[in-house]
C-alpha cells in the first residue's frame, strides 16, 4: 500500500507529469529533458544526467522511455509484472524499479526527475 505521499503504477507516471507541468496530454507522446540517476545493483551507473525521455499515459496504463540510458538498462519501461512505477510527491522524483536480465538479475532503480 502506498503511503499517503507516494502514488504507485500508471498513477505514479500521471502524478509525475501532472505536478511536473509537462505540457503532455493523455494519448499523447513527448519527449522532454529531464535528469536521470540510475543504479543497477550497488553501482550508480548514471548521476544527475540531463537525457531526453518519453513519456506516454492512455486508459491502458503508461510507458516510460529513455533511448539514451545505455546497457545495461532497458529502453522502454511500463509496469507490467516485475518493474514498479514510484512517484514521490514530497520529492517530484519518479522511481523506477524493477529486475535486470528479465528478473533474474540485478535489481536497479532509475530515478527522474525535472
Amino acid at each position: 500500500m502506498a503511503s499517503k505521499n507516494r502514488a504507485e503504477g500508471a498513477e505514479a507516471v500521471v502524478e509525475f507529469i501532472r505536478d511536473s507541468r509537462l505540457p503532455i496530454a493523455p494519448g499523447q507522446d513527448a519527449q522532454v529533458q529531464l535528469i536521470v540517476s540510475a543504479k543497477a545493483g550497488d553501482k550508480w551507473r548514471l548521476n544527475r544526467v540531463s537525457l531526453p525521455v518519453g513519456l506516454r499515459f492512455d486508459e491502458e496504463g503508461a510507458e516510460v522511455s529513455i533511448p539514451g540510458i545505455g546497457t545495461p538498462f532497458y529502453r522502454s519501461y511500463s509496469p507490467v509484472p516485475g518493474t514498479r512505477f514510484i512517484y514521490d510527491t514530497l520529492k517530484a522524483k519518479l522511481f523506477i524499479e524493477g529486475h535486470l536480465n528479465k528478473g533474474r538479475g540485478d535489481p536497479y532503480v532509475i530515478l527522474i526527475s525535472r
